[in-house]
């Protein structure tokens, strides 16, 4: 019956086609959509975790743009006062706290803009992914400067070479080149906090302070104290991604309903199609019945028709969900809060399996109706269509 039903089907291959590139579509938004939450979930976790801090301190404002801008390495246009670190040293319950201070060098003539980071030994444990290349040292004194690996490629230079800032007019001993990361650190010149305090004429200014606790068990006591910090503000590292989450939760709501509609205009395209195989073939399915096939027969003939077609979409809708993640990946990081470096789509076996489940599922509604006429059809009304 396997093998009739196929035949069935590339009898009109066009409309057959058809059918399936729709129930292809659709399966194909659906899988991305799940894949997406399932991989952003993911990559935003692990990018938090592997930062190895839970909190940070911030200028007053929106706390959550505030964190991601200084995380995706971007600059802020407020700043916090020195008295902020001061508080997050002084607090029992904090391991680290490290100062940032960002500030942007735009190059018109070269049309991009550097950004400038300055630092201290302390943020060295919360970037467990710097790898210094060979001959790099840390800052030796107020002129050295560490450039990420696209940084130093854009300069074209080596380590213990002389890094000349037009704009800034200082220059600077190139003390150590980062290894390439995949993050934002890799376009990024690293500086001694006092040097870019007096470069950038912020003088007891920072951007921001990252926070790692002893216990993290303590945020929300750490939290309420530094709370009080004047001029400062905390964010936790769960409190963003609970809120980047649900940002994007409400995104995907809209997308889903856009997959709910075009799976429902698939399961109609499904149920069109073999309802048109049915009237097309009243003939042959009544020649059928007198030569001793039974109602059931010609039911689960045509339903194997309806579900293998709805089957062999879903699978070339998962393929084509697999092959343009990537892609679909590349477009959706320019949209997203603090995107992570790895892929954004995830798709798994389970999530595979329910999509097959969805396509066969589909299959089996879109084709009860028709199936069930066909059942009825009976010898002397093929005789009447002839």
């Amino acid at each position: 019956m396997m093998e009739l039903a196929v035949r069935n089907l590339l009898r009109r291959r066009t409309r057959s086609i058809f059918t399936l590139l729709g129930v292809a579509a659709a399966v194909a938004i659906l899988a991305c959509l799940a894949a997406f939450g399932q991989g952003y979930q993911r990559g935003l976790s692990q990018e938090l975790d592997n930062m190895g801090m839970q909190m940070m301190l911030v200028p007053m404002g929106c706390p959550f743009d505030a964190a991601a801008r200084v995380l995706k390495g971007k600059t802020l246009d407020v700043s916090l006062p020195m008295t902020a670190l001061d508080a997050a040293r002084s607090d029992k319950d904090v391991q680290i706290a490290a100062p940032l201070l960002m500030a942007a060098l735009p190059r018109p003539s070269e049309g991009r803009t550097d950004l400038w980071v300055g630092v201290d030994e302390s943020i060295r444990p919360l970037k467990p992914w710097w790898k210094l290349t060979s001959g790099s040292t840390w800052f030796t004194d107020d002129h050295s400067v560490i450039l990420g690996a696209e940084a130093a490629s854009t300069e074209l230079r080596r380590v213990g070479d002389t890094l000349f800032s037009p704009e800034a007019n200082r220059s600077f001993r190139v003390s150590g080149i980062l290894e390439r990361s995949g993050t934002s650190d890799d376009s990024l010149f690293f500086i001694p906090m006092h040097a870019a305090q007096e470069m950038f004429h912020q003088s007891g200014r920072l951007t921001a302070v990252a926070i790692r606790l002893r216990d993290p068990e303590q945020i929300t006591g750490v939290s309420t104290r530094l709370q009080n910090t004047p001029g400062a503000q905390v964010v936790t590292m769960t409190e963003m991604m609970g809120t980047f989450l649900n940002l994007v939760g409400a995104v995907r709501t809209l997308v889903l309903a856009i997959a709910i509609v075009a799976i429902t205009i698939s399961t109609l395209s499904v149920f069109n199609t073999m309802l048109s195989a049915v009237l097309e073939r009243t003939s042959e399915l009544g020649v059928m019945r007198a030569v001793g096939a039974s109602r059931s027969q010609i039911f689960r003939l045509l339903a194997i028709e309806s579900i293998l077609m709805t089957a062999v979409g879903s699978a070339a809708g998962l393929l084509l969900a697999v092959v343009a993640g990537r892609m679909v990946g590349r477009v959706v990081k320019n949209f997203v809060p603090l995107p992570p470096s790895e892929s954004l789509l995830a798709v798994s076996g389970i999530l595979a399996l329910q999509c097959i489940a969805l396509g066969v599922g589909v299959g089996l509604i879109a084709g009860i109706y028709p199936a069930w006429q066909a059942s009825r059809l009976t010898p002397a009304q093929a005789l009447r269509v002839e």
